[in-house]
């Protein structure tokens, strides 16, 4: 839960050494390069180069089915022999062919279909040249039949009319003409001029056509892995000249400069006494902003994907990580609020554990996916879902649900209203007590500290305003007195956090002197405390879109039950009807289970991203990317 430190380097070295400096630099992986000479100049042939390995990497991936990568012999054998650069980009062109050349049939295919359609009322005909009708033109009218009607009867008079044919709402007419009729309902169609068996024909051309890319596409397959390869290659060999042309040259010396975590200064400075270099770090000047480099555990590191999706904490700022950890897993499990669901996903991760195993990130996912899925089975069990289904009563299940009454607390719904907003109180308090945590020593500090405790006073004025459910009465039950007495203690105390917190929100909003006695600095201060108690609004709301959590998980619970009554009902149908139940449960539950891992997903991510990070993370940094080679990774 930390962002690494990071130290600023400066690597000297003789300029006939660059070259290999760069690369064992690159071998290295543990700097961030800085631009020293500010030139903005990329080398293009390289990136374009890179941009179209990456087009044919991405189109071969598409492909639904591949072929296995090719062995040392039948490679030698092969007609086709990837050992170089020339190799590979003639391979890369050819997938790009193949890619245009199917894009352009499908778009030639769906235009050949339209005009089929267009054209097959009037049957299938050929257009006699403009010469063989000595002035006269076919028009083509698709006449509704109330435009029919419509007609001046001085078309059928002056031109040669002819109605081709009739269906239930049209009539497709031929007029032959020197021009168009005046006074028709409609404008003529322009049909294509080929006849509608060549269009047919053609139609059926470009469907072999595409089959016979579509073979091609698969068989170059094969080299998937030399692409992606090659693909490293090129970006490492990019990366290198954009290393080179960072670097500052005065004379016969060069100079690279970046940043670097300090647990690699000690590989660094043997790096540089290797390569003959001068190295000089120093710490990051306060007016400097550094890349930020996030550092978790591994079963916590899968979040971090999740955090620098919607934002890269600046370097100055925390990592949320481990909030984000928690709060999306059970946020996500109590919109999904179906133990059954949640083996659904269990199982759906199981069989897709060994791709995700491909790489870093993939692992990283698995690992987050997985704990995912225990918060969801366990809140599941809890609340006594399994596909909308409740535990027999006094099963071992049963007694592991938690009950309002007689029945599960999700049927309870002002229960879950409040726990759900009890939650959004409570992790908006816990971003403000992270960002007083940042402002330690400084009176802003105490800003985020009077947020906190109006939170939990407004929190406690709600718990005693509350009819249902009564939790005065319930705090009376199980620790004594009664309810009127917890109702006016509480209350009190309430009142006093609030009007407290919000007193040092409005004293120390303002990041100006505390004890000027300028009144210019005075009169500041009392404008950013008034702007600071805007907040309040911001908080009642953001407190209030927590309770999508309850919203969500009981549609999610409640469609379980309609499609379980839809299957019952289904399957007492005759003959059929455990097979038509059968499919109502499937067909439903899917449908459920996909709404609602797509409801999980989406507003699990914005309820920390925007409702929790607006309290807590507004620095945004960028990312800590490493100038590190990835061939051999």
């Amino acid at each position: 839960m930390a962002i690494v430190p990071l130290q600023r380097v400066t690597l000297i070295g003789e300029l006939k050494n660059r070259d290999r400096v760069v690369l064992e630099l690159q071998r290295l992986g543990c700097v961030h390069l800085v631009d020293l000479v500010n030139d903005g100049s990329k080398p293009q042939g390289m990136a374009i180069r890179a941009e179209d390995l990456k087009a044919a990497i991405a189109y071969l991936e598409s492909c639904p089915e591949k072929r296995p990568p090719p062995s040392r012999s039948a490679r030698r054998g092969s007609a086709t022999t990837v050992s170089d650069h020339g190799d590979v980009t003639r391979i890369a062109a050819e997938v790009l062919r193949i890619e245009s050349e199917s894009r352009e049939l499908v778009d030639e295919q769906e235009q050949v279909a339209e005009k089929i359609e267009q054209t097959r009322p009037w049957g299938d005909f050929r257009l006699p040249a403009a010469d063989e009708l000595r002035g006269q033109q076919f028009f083509f009218y698709r006449l509704m039949h109330r435009e029919a009607r419509q007609v001046p009867a001085s078309v059928r008079a002056e031109c040669c009319v002819s109605v081709v044919k009739t269906d239930s709402e049209h009539e497709y007419w031929v007029i032959i003409a020197e021009h168009a009729p005046a006074d028709m309902p409609c404008d003529p169609e322009e049909l294509d001029p080929r006849p509608l068996s060549q269009l047919q024909s053609r139609l059926a051309e470009i469907g072999e056509q595409r089959e016979q890319l579509q073979v091609q596409r698969i068989a170059l397959t094969r080299w998937l892995d030399r692409l992606r390869r090659e693909l490293a290659v090129t970006e490492d060999e990019t990366a290198r000249m954009n290393a080179k042309q960072r670097s500052l040259v005065d004379g016969p010396v060069f100079a690279l400069q970046g940043w670097a975590p300090r647990s690699k200064l000690a590989a660094l400075e043997t790096f540089a006494r290797e390569n003959t270099l001068a190295l000089h770090q120093r710490s990051p000047d306060m007016d400097e902003l550094p890349p930020t480099l996030l550092s978790n555990p591994r079963p916590i590191a899968g979040a971090e994907g999740a955090v620098t999706f919607f934002m890269t904490p600046g370097y100055r700022s925390w990592d949320p990580t481990w909030v984000m950890f928690f709060s999306f897993a059970a946020f996500f499990a109590m919109i999904l609020a179906d133990a059954g669901y949640g083996v659904v996903l269990g199982c759906l991760v199981a069989l897709s554990a060994r791709r995700l195993g491909r790489t870093a990130a993939g692992r990283q996912f698995r690992q987050l996916a997985v704990f995912m899925v225990v918060v969801t089975i366990v809140y599941g069990l809890l609340i006594g879902s399994f596909f909308g289904v409740a535990p027999a009563p006094g099963s071992w299940l049963d007694r592991l649900v938690i009950k309002s009454g007689d029945h599960s607390i999700m049927q309870d719904r002002e229960a879950m209203m409040l726990i759900s907003a009890t939650i959004g109180v409570f992790h908006l308090v816990l971003a403000n007590a992270v960002v007083a945590w940042r402002w330690l020593g400084s009176g802003h500090a105490l800003s985020s500290v009077g947020w906190v405790i109006a939170l939990i006073g407004g929190w406690l004025l709600t718990l005693t305003m509350l009819p249902k459910p009564d939790v005065m009465a319930l705090l009376a039950g199980n620790l004594g007195g009664d309810s009127a007495t917890w109702s006016e203690t509480i209350a009190a105390g309430g009142w006093w956090m609030l009007g407290v917190g919000l007193l040092l929100v409005f004293l120390f909003s303002s990041t100006r002197p505390v004890f000027s006695t300028r009144p210019r600095d005075l009169l500041a201060r009392c404008l950013d405390g008034a702007l600071g108690l805007t907040g309040v609004t911001k908080a009642f709301g953001d407190a209030l879109s927590y309770l999508r959590l309850f919203a969500l998980g009981l549609a999610s619970a409640q469609l379980a039950l309609l499609f379980n009554e839809m299957a019952s009902d289904a399957a007492q149908v005759p003959g059929v009807g455990i097979l038509l139940g059968l499919m109502v449960f499937l067909l439903g539950h899917t449908l459920n289970f996909v709404l609602a891992v797509v409801g999980g997903v989406v507003h699990g991510l914005r309820l920390t991203c925007i409702e929790f990070f607006s309290w807590s993370l507004t620095d945004e940094g960028q990312p800590f990317q490493a100038f590190e080679m990835r061939a051999n990774k």
